[in-house]
């Protein structure tokens, strides 16, 4: 009977360390982590079109001046641009998906966690009472 409980003791806490490891860091850096690359990859988007912008205007005054060299470089950085715009979305919107996924799959363990501390609860409750599974007495 001692045996039962100690290891029944034992085994509680060891689900009860291995639950309180888990659950709680990971929930707490992923979220800021992920709302820091987000605003990161924003505030390179917002860059990028400004550039773009400036690169675009840099490109009409060369062509109003006849400046062809000019015009021909600033044509160049404009499509160089446009290229890095439209990786930097692919990037953000693959880095959405994963974060929704993490989220997902970090909702999935935490129920994992919550279902095994109710089974883990239940399981030491007989213990402690000394009732069988089936409700007879041993």
């Amino acid at each position: 009977m001692r045996r039962t409980i100690l290891s029944a003791i034992l085994f509680l806490m060891a689900s009860l360390v291995a639950f309180g490891q888990s659950a709680p860091a990971d929930a707490r850096q992923d979220p800021r982590q992920d709302l820091r690359d987000t605003r990161q990859d924003n505030q390179t988007v917002r860059s990028d079109m400004t550039e773009m912008k400036q690169d675009r205007v840099d490109l009409r005054q060369d062509v109003k001046a006849g400046d062809k060299a000019a015009a021909a470089k600033a044509q160049k950085e404009l499509r160089k641009d446009a290229r890095d715009m439209r990786r930097d979305e692919k990037k953000a919107l693959k880095d959405r998906k994963a974060d929704r996924k993490d989220a997902k799959a970090d909702r999935r363990d935490a129920r994992a966690d919550r279902r095994e501390a109710v089974v883990d609860r239940r399981q030491m409750r007989t213990a402690r009472t000394g009732m069988a599974p089936h409700g007879g007495h041993r």
